[in-house]
């Protein structure tokens, strides 16, 4: 099979869960609905909205992996797929994996007990995009039958690099708010993003651009808006006292190069 080629079984196995598992986004569906916000959800207004890329189309490159490095990353006859994760615009330019988010004052966010899930299939992590609020337990998994080396470098929350054997999977708790890179240094063309949060409200974009934030209570509030690629932005939204508002439209471009003067 040609190295260029993607096998059907590994990718549609593997891009079947990142994109049903993105963060709370799934690609051609409505996005799933976090467990921690839910009971936010329960009162309050519902904001709408889409994040759409702005400027010049870029060219989007597979991901470099060698034959040699993803040895046992798939079943024989199988092979990696190469899909680059960290900047995906649709047809229409909405931006995939803008992660959406409001901090509401006063406002109570539950803690699941079971720990959310970081996987990684086909030598990929799965989702590539997961948000957590602070305080949750997350499960690194190894679905493989390859080791893979779990390296998360932080700033805030206790650092990470430890080895997990196929089948095996370990635990740790996030008590900090911090977006989080997560590689495997073993398969270096592995790369997530784990988004520690202490925003009570939540969401990331679909395939579309699209997302929904329900449970804000009436009055303006400050939405952030984060993409590994694009970097940050905010925006305003004011929600009725009837719990409609305005549907939230957001352009996100690359920054630009900062040139230097030369000195005359």
């Amino acid at each position: 099979m040609n190295n260029g080629s993607l096998s059907l079984g590994c990718l549609l196995a593997t891009s079947f869960l990142t994109t049903l598992m993105l963060a709370g986004a799934s690609l051609g569906q409505e996005p799933v609905k976090d467990p921690a916000s839910a009971a936010a959800a329960k009162k309050g207004g519902t904001v709408t909205g889409s994040v759409k890329f702005e400027g010049e189309l870029p060219e989007i490159k597979d991901l470099v992996v060698s034959a040699k490095s993803a040895s046992g990353c798939c079943p024989p006859g199988e092979e990696v797929d190469r899909k680059d994760l960290s900047l995906v615009i649709g047809k229409d330019r909405g931006l995939l994996g803008v992660v959406v988010s409001v901090k509401v004052e006063g406002a109570k966010v539950e803690i699941p007990e079971k720990p959310y899930e970081l996987d990684q299939k086909g030598c990929r992590f799965t989702p590539h995009l997961l948000v957590v609020p602070k305080g949750a337990k997350v499960a690194f998994l190894n679905s493989d039958e390859t080791s893979h080396n779990v390296h998360l470098i932080t700033v805030l929350n206790e650092d990470l690099n430890q080895t997990v054997l196929a089948g095996k999977r370990l635990e740790r708790t996030y008590n900090e708010p911090e977006r989080i890179k997560v590689t495997c240094d073993m398969h270096t063309w592995m790369k997530s993003w784990l988004v520690v949060t202490d925003a009570t409200h939540w969401a990331v974009t679909d395939e579309k651009g699209q997302f929904t934030l329900e449970g804000l209570p009436p009055g303006e509030h400050e939405v952030s808006l984060w993409h590994e690629t694009l970097g940050s932005k905010t925006a305003k939204v004011v929600v009725g006292e009837d719990g409609k508002a305005a549907p939230l439209e957001v352009q996100m471009a690359k920054k630009k190069k900062k040139t230097r003067r030369r000195r005359r």
